[in-house]
This record gives structure tokens, C-alpha cells and sequence, in this order.
């Protein structure tokens, strides 16, 4: 992609501090771990607090398509996800419903290359069990209440059944991991955990 070209031509700025040419110097790398929380009885992986840095250094990935930062995000999140997978033996890992109008504004999948990034070995995927039934607002400026509404009702998933780890790259209130369930659930699947880069401690 154009995006990788430049940021090899044109080496980036620390996504956090600004200092040049690593897109993520040794000073801000996060400090990531694997941790466990739960999310409506389920178990929710980990590996990063969802703070400013943290927020700062994804903007940078998918509003800015620091597509460099890849690797080094891949590998802090790769120990979670594959304690995840090890924990809990899914038959499919998905992710919630891609959003048509910022897949085009960005012009890639942010979770798609992010779980790619991590490499996986033999793990069974289809990120794309779930769909949009209807346009939603975009969620980054609303209030908590606010995001519950608005993707209510908004995904589906074609009938199947097994066991299901929903992934993806930021849980902050939830609601968009609640239609992710309500919807798998309600054509036949079974949510057995959750994993996710970072997740807002509340």
C-alpha cells in the first residue's frame, strides 16, 4: 500500500512524543502485560490500559494509516490473544461488523491488519461473521448512553453455530461488544470470551 511506501520513504515521528524517525520510541513503548476482566459473565484478555498514549498511538494507526506501527502493536497484543485462544479453544474468531463509510476513509481493516500482525498460528478466523444492518453515527464523540443507542440493533450474523472469541482493538464502554453478542448469539453462536488490545479500566 501507498501508506507502507511512505512510511519507509518518509520515516514517521514517535506517535506519542513526536521524536523522529521510530514509530514508537524506546521511551514510549507501552508497557503491556495479560490481564482479565469480565464483560456480561464473559472473560475479557487484554494486554494494554486504554490511556491518552494509548489513544494517541491508535489514532495515529487508523486515522493517520501509520501502517509501521503495526509490528510492534501486533507483538504486544500476540501474548494476550494467543492466551485467549490456548484458555478457551474457539471455533471462530470474528470481529464486530467493519463500518463501510471508515473503511474507506482509511482504506484498510485497522483490526483485520492488527490481527494479522500478530501471527497467529493456525487460529480459525472469519472477521467478517458480522455485518452492518444500518448506517451508524460515528461512535468516537459520543456519550456512553449515546454509543449504546446507536449501534442497537444495528449488526446481524449469518446463521451458524460453535463456539466464538470476539476481538478487537479498543473496548472502552462496551456497547459495541454488546451488539457483537447479541447479534452472534442470536444466530446460533456461542460467545465464549472476549480479547482486545486495550480496554478502558472504569
Amino acid at each position: 500500500m501507498l501508506s507502507d511506501v511512505l512510511d519507509f520513504v518518509f520515516p514517521t515521528q514517535c506517535a506519542v512524543c513526536g521524536e523522529a524517525p521510530s514509530p514508537i520510541c524506546h521511551r514510549c513503548v507501552p508497557s503491556a502485560g495479560i490481564y482479565r476482566s469480565s464483560f456480561q459473565g464473559l472473560p475479557v484478555w487484554y494486554c494494554l490500559e486504554y490511556q491518552a498514549d494509548i489513544a494517541a498511538i491508535l489514532k495515529a494507526y487508523k486515522d493517520q494509516a501509520r501502517l509501521s506501527l503495526l509490528p510492534c502493536l501486533g507483538g504486544l497484543w500476540s501474548p494476550a490473544l494467543t492466551a485467549a485462544v490456548s484458555a478457551l479453544g474457539p471455533d471462530f474468531i470474528t470481529a464486530p461488523a467493519r463500518n463501510r463509510q471508515n473503511y474507506i476513509r482509511r482504506g484498510f481493516d485497522p483490526v483485520g491488519r492488527l490481527f494479522s500482525a500478530t501471527k497467529m498460528p493456525g487460529a480459525k478466523k472469519d472477521l467478517r461473521l458480522i455485518r452492518f444492518e444500518r448506517k451508524i453515527k460515528d461512535q468516537r464523540k459520543l456519550s456512553a448512553s449515546e454509543r449504546q443507542k446507536n449501534v442497537a440493533g444495528s449488526m446481524h450474523s449469518k446463521p451458524g453455530s460453535g463456539s466464538v472469541l470476539l476481538i478487537d482493538d479498543v473496548m472502552t464502554t462496551g456497547a459495541t461488544v454488546a451488539e457483537c453478542i447479541r447479534a452472534l448469539q442470536s444466530a446460533g453462536y456461542e460467545v465464549i470470551g472476549i480479547c482486545v488490545l486495550a480496554k478502558r479500566i472504569l
